[in-house]
């Protein structure tokens, strides 16, 4: 991210500001109005303000090129505002991808083995894998100002100075703040992705908690980061959302704690526990309010979470400041200060989650003991952005979150490592109807099928034949409920007629129409909105126009599907 805590206009006085301004204007400014000193700065000013064409010139620069530059060392620092730089990434349109490398299996050199052809030339794909951050801000923040208080605030000292850090701090506050809570919210988002080995602990911010509690976490916590530190590449899997490599880097180690907690522990001793220096290591502790963690609730009560700097991916697609023309009644503009970027969870990040709720007990690393026993695959649905929800359907205009569960039915020996998780809609009949690769199903609010499909794909690997990638599949019919669009439901049709000719020469064309008759009596043409299907020997487009294809004396059976109601009418095709 970009450190915005600079004050380039800091202790520079009106002279310098006005200078600055000046040589940023046309040459027929500048042959009007000579550069400013101590003596002559009111002169020149007031000389501007005669001249409306000077003065619009003059305040269009000063906003663009200095206001837009300055920014105050705010009253409030946001304590994230440093965490969650991106590294190498490339980037497509508004979409930065972030791959990982994996582990290259070993193979055992055979001196008796005479190596040829695919051992020599064979191909040898290094394991990858990659998320894609999207932009997921776009924000303005207006602030108004009186043209002539701009330039009333050159009174010759630092008054200029003063008055643009008056105006700049409201803004820069409030993206300041909103990068905080857009940075706190990655956290359910971390855990909605399948993040988050858990550790259970007591409630040791509880107003109860005893010394033995706070000890226990302390313990724990030394415990977990000794264990991240000690554990090879190939046991970090379990430790974050992607079921990856990641390797764990304790230099950039990082534990965010309720206050409750953090008021509880010893600092000094907990950061004895990872051996740091805090006073040269600023932000490694960093307490987070309990309620924006946005996790837990029921199932249990944060702590803390053990992570790495890099747990926000972070990414600024434009931070600048721009300016309306001036209001001709009330001679006033308008600042923009503009913030478009993306703040997402890194799901290759490893994290363990310290709260009063259970433990994670099953490893995602590969076992030692070698099965080739195929494992469960099943999904399910979840009420977006909650846990305990489980909805059988979905509502048009709302979404839903497909879960997916991989087990294994001996998991006594074995456990499988997904790689890879791919989800596939079918069935829908509205364009705004989708689903995402995170699961994440959207229903439009002009989707008439009453149910969709979801088909999830998972990559796994069996660690008999680890070099080969095994697929498993499962599907889910969605039923689709709520009101339509047009302000139908399923169920408040009484009926639907086709109305319409019967018979239509070869290479003619007739159109039918959808009637429908609603609970309270009255009809109403859906011809439009209806979805349409023809037999064999004629076709029929979306707006229920038959064409005739080949001759026949049987009749060709025509429907029409609306808002969960389907009704037919025979068309006969004579040459």
């Amino acid at each position: 991210m970009t450190d915005t805590n600079v004050r380039p206009l800091a202790g520079k006085g009106d002279v310098e500001i006005f200078n600055a301004v000046r040589n940023a204007t046309s040459p027929q400014f500048q042959t009007r109005i000579p550069a400013a000193t101590q003596g002559n700065i009111r002169n020149a000013v007031d000389t501007m303000r005669n001249f409306p064409y000077l003065r619009d010139e003059f305040t269009g620069v000063l906003i663009q090129r200095l206001i837009g530059l300055y920014v105050q060392h705010a009253d409030w620092d946001d304590p994230l505002r440093l965490i969650g730089s991106p590294r190498t990434l490339k980037r497509y349109g508004s979409t930065y991808e972030q791959a990982a490398v994996g582990l290259v299996q070993a193979r055992t050199r055979n001196f008796n083995k005479e190596y040829l052809g695919d051992d020599v030339y064979g191909r040898y794909n290094v394991p990858t894998a990659s998320v894609f951050h999207p932009l997921t801000f776009d924000h303005y923040y207006p602030v108004t100002i009186p043209e002539d208080a701009l330039l009333t605030a050159f009174d010759g000292e630092s008054g200029m100075s003063d008055y643009i850090a008056e105006i700049m701090n409201a803004p820069i506050l409030s993206d300041r703040n909103d990068m905080y809570v857009m940075k706190t919210q990655c956290f359910a988002e971390y855990a909605r992705k399948g993040g988050f080995w858990r550790v259970h602990t007591a409630d040791v911010g509880a107003a109860n908690s005893t010394e033995t509690d706070a000890k226990n976490l302390l313990r724990l916590i030394q415990q977990t980061a000794n264990e991240l530190k000690a554990s090879p590449m190939s046991a970090m899997p379990r430790y974050n959302a992607m079921s990856w490599v990641t390797p764990w880097r304790d230099s950039e180690a990082i534990l965010f704690a309720t206050p409750q907690v953090i008021a509880a522990l010893n600092v000094e001793a907990l950061a004895a526990a990872f051996n740091i220096d805090r006073a040269n290591v600023p932000y490694r502790i960093i307490p987070i309010p309990e309620d924006m963690f946005g996790i837990g609730g029921t199932e249990g009560k944060v702590q803390a979470i053990l992570t790495t700097e890099d747990f926000f991916f972070c990414w600024d697609e434009m931070l600048e400041t721009t300016n309306s023309p001036v209001n001709p009644i009330d001679g006033t503009r308008n600042i923009f200060y503009k913030h478009r970027g993306s703040v997402t969870p890194n799901p290759f990040s490893n994290a363990v989650l310290f709260w009063t709720g259970t433990g994670s007990t099953d490893s995602v690393t590969l076992p030692d003991t070698l099965t080739t026993s195929k494992p469960v695959f099943q999904i399910r649905l979840k009420k977006y952005g909650e846990n305990s929800a489980t909805p059988q359907n979905v509502y048009r205009g709302d979404l839903v979150q497909v879960v997916s569960d991989i087990s294994s039915d001996n998991k006594a020996s074995a456990s499988f490592q997904p790689v890879g998780i791919t989800y596939k809609l079918t069935g829908a009949s509205s364009q705004f109807t989708s689903v995402d690769n995170d699961g994440i199903i959207r229903c439009g609010l002009d989707e008439t099928a009453d149910t969709i499909t979801v088909t999830a794909q998972a990559t796994y690997i069996n660690p008999s034949t680890p070099e080969i990638d095994q697929t498993i599949s499962a599907s889910l019919a969605v039923p689709v409920v709520g009101t339509w669009v047009g302000g139908f439901k399923s169920g408040a049709i009484t009926k639907l007629e086709v109305q319409g000719a019967s018979t239509v020469k070869v290479g003619q064309n007739i159109s039918l129409k959808a009637i429908v008759t609603k609970n309270d009596g009255n009809t109403e043409d859906v011809t439009k909105l209806a979805t349409w299907a023809s037999g064999e020997n004629a076709t029929v487009s979306p707006t229920g126009v038959v064409t005739g294809e080949t001759a026949n004396a049987s009749a060709v059976a025509v429907t029409a599907k609306f808002a969960g109601v389907t009704a037919s009418h025979n068309v006969t095709v004579t040459a």
